[in-house]
């Protein structure tokens, strides 16, 4: 058996220093193989890892070389003995899905990022598993020489030899590279930026504090000082629309220097059936692995499933499959990637999913405040107006999103540009969409409304305080709009019992109830949409019986996360409307004998637009539902 190539075969290999790199590691890493020792007559199959964030294309170019020095076949048998795992080319007749013990015989060499990539029994029968070292700084010199280039000077050719393989390669093209250059080519590991970076965004708080310490994760892990593991898989951002999740994914990325790879689970399904799903699904990672880091962005994240939601569903099967398979990636998830997922809907996604290990972190977006408004409104406006000066043309922007206050602002620069003078504050107010104004009548209404709400958290003692606010205008666009609203300084309940959720559901309820009480009609403002006061009483009073056990009968049914959407039996149902209908009752009551109060209050509301409450100011209703004492 040979034991090096021929010269006409060596210039060959010579021709690409990337397959020359390549062969010399795997040569390495045969050193001691009882093949290379003349122990063993004949080879089996040997299985190759590549250093990590190597691509496995150029070691099986290499393998070839080596396959010609153990057995004097022609090229293109020898092409075939070898197979590279998630390879961009198409050498071989096998595919990575199709790999199997079955193709042991038409198998001489593997090669691998990840063993978990290839089938445990083909593991199992290899003569040999056998990790490939990166290039050394003698490699690189070697082929720098067989380039024709001039050799590195010996720290250059160590730094350059510590490097990424993309950046090695370009180090091995250029010309001249001097201390200097070092820190350039450092930069070719990270992505081009499209757009502001996660930290020079206005709001994020919580999620930019995530991302600092991922970012420094990240840079530790370029640097080989960090394994991936330590960095972490993904995280969930949701949140209604216009929250800013494709921003927010776009903008981590930037933070990061990491590529940025959208997809959405609708594109996957487009792609056909099952198999086209699946490869559809495949090909986004893969796009996100090709990178040197990425960032893989998934928005619909919903639509992948939940395991626990399909009983009976006319395609259980085809969508157990998919989440199998997502499951499946996640686990095998390539250094250098991290998932994001971004939904409106998060109790539609399966649990398996949302564990540690997989998409661990969670993020809830919501619209902006009356401060992050301002802050939005002064970044797209480039900081010309502060945003402390832009907080009262902001206060009537509530349900805006980002991208709202970004039209915002470009319509005001236009505006300035055609007067031909800097954006001002009177730009701002001249474009701000026109509202309307709530008649007297209404106002009285919501502030009716937000009276039973705070009357009756004080009088049950779910809050120390309430803050009751009446808007005056709203935007008629709008989808909806919040003319009113209660805000609490809760008392702490870490243990909710029984009676402290049914006080949550009356809470909930006491709004609708004062209008009853006051007009002897109800208006559509309790309900409509997710967050508001009905739909959360039907939450909390499901939850109470079908998962907390809280009902007249102990029992499990669901857990919280699948119950939302889930019909329950009807026997749980007939209960669930007892509870609300016996809440309901409760509040009515409360609130009937106290009709001057309520007036009382909801004119305070309307004439100073925020009222602060607090029980002892005699907002103490008698409750007829309370729980007797001891």
């Amino acid at each position: 058996m040979r034991s090096r190539l021929q010269k006409s075969e060596f210039r060959k290999l010579a021709k690409s220093p990337a397959v020359f790199l390549a062969y010399c590691g795997m040569r390495r890493a045969l050193r001691h193989s009882p093949l290379m020792s003349g122990k063993q007559k004949h080879r089996g199959l040997t299985i190759f890892v590549t250093p990590p964030r190597y691509r496995t294309d150029e070691y099986r170019d290499a393998a070839e070389y080596l396959d010609r020095i153990d057995r004097d076949t022609d090229w293109v048998l020898a092409g075939k003995r070898i197979h590279a795992v998630g390879s961009g080319r198409k050498k071989s007749k096998l595919q990575n899905e199709d790999l199997s013990i079955f193709d042991l015989d038409e198998l001489s060499i593997i090669i691998t990022a990840d063993l978990r990539n290839v089938p445990h029994e083909l593991c199992f029968a290899a003569d040999e598993i056998l990790e490939i070292a990166p290039p050394s700084a003698r490699h690189v010199q070697a082929a720098r020489i067989l380039s024709s280039r001039s050799p590195f000077a010996d720290e250059i050719a160590s730094a350059v030899a510590a490097k990424p393989q993309k950046m090695i390669i370009a180090a091995l093209a250029r010309r001249e590279l001097n201390e200097g250059d070092l820190s350039e080519l450092s930069q070719l590991g990270m992505a081009a930026a499209e757009g502001p970076s996660l930290f020079e965004l206005p709001g994020y708080e919580r999620e930019k504090a995530w991302a600092r310490l991922v970012a420094n994760d990240v840079a530790l892990w370029r640097q080989d000082k960090l394994e991936w593991s330590e960095v972490g898989s993904g995280a969930l951002v949701y949140g209604p629309p216009g929250t800013g999740k494709t921003q927010f994914g776009q903008a981590f990325a930037n933070a990061l220097g990491l590529k940025f790879v959208s997809t959405t689970v609708g594109k996957w399904q487009k792609a056909g059936h099952l198999d086209d799903t699946l490869r559809a699904m495949h090909q986004s990672f893969a796009d996100a692995a090709a990178a040197d880091g990425a960032v893989l962005f998934i928005d619909e994240f919903d639509s992948l499933g939940h395991r626990g939601m399909l009983h009976g569903e006319r395609y259980q099967l085809y969508w157990q499959m998919v989440i199998n398979e997502f499951l499946s990636l996640m686990t095998r998830l390539p250094d250098g990637v991290i998932v994001i997922g971004a939904t409106n809907y998060r109790e539609l996604i399966d649990p398996a999913v949302l564990r540690s290990g997989r998409i661990e972190e969670h993020f809830e977006l919501s619209l902006p405040d009356n401060q992050t408004r301002a802050e939005i409104l002064s970044y797209h406006l480039k900081g010309v107006i502060d945003a402390a000066s832009l907080a009262d043309s902001v206060a009537n922007l509530e349900g805006m999103s980002g991208s709202d206050l970004e039209k915002v602002a470009r319509n005001a620069r236009r505006r300035s540009r055609a007067k031909g003078r800097a954006v001002g504050i009177e730009d701002v107010a001249a474009v701000l969409p026109a509202r309307v104004k709530y008649s007297p009548e209404a106002q009285f209404r919501l502030g009716v409304h937000e009276s039973g709400h705070a009357m009756v958290a004080l009088a049950v003692g779910f809050a120390k305080t309430a803050t009751i606010t009446v808007r005056q205008t709203f935007d008629p666009r709008a989808h909806s709009n919040a003319g009113g609203e209660t805000s609490y300084e809760l008392f702490e309940d870490w243990v909710p019992t029984e009676n402290s959720l049914l006080d949550r559901i009356a809470v909930a309820l006491a709004g609708m109830a004062a209008e009853q009480v006051i007009f002897g009609d109800r208006s559509l403002g309790s309900g409509g949409v997710d967050g508001s006061d009905v739909e959360r009483a039907t939450t909390i009073a499901r939850r109470l019986v079908a998962s907390y056990g809280l009902g007249s009968t102990p029992i499990f049914i669901k857990d919280i996360e699948a119950l939302k959407d889930s019909p329950l039996p009807a026997v749980i149902e007939d209960e669930v409307m007892q509870i609300l209908d016996a809440q309901y009752q409760r509040v009515l009551e409360m609130l009937e004998m106290e009709g001057d109060q309520i007036v009382a209050l909801a004119k305070d509301s309307m004439l100073h637009r925020s009222v602060r409450v607090e029980s002892r100011n005699g907002a103490v209703l008698p409750d007829p539902g309370a729980a007797p004492d001891g």
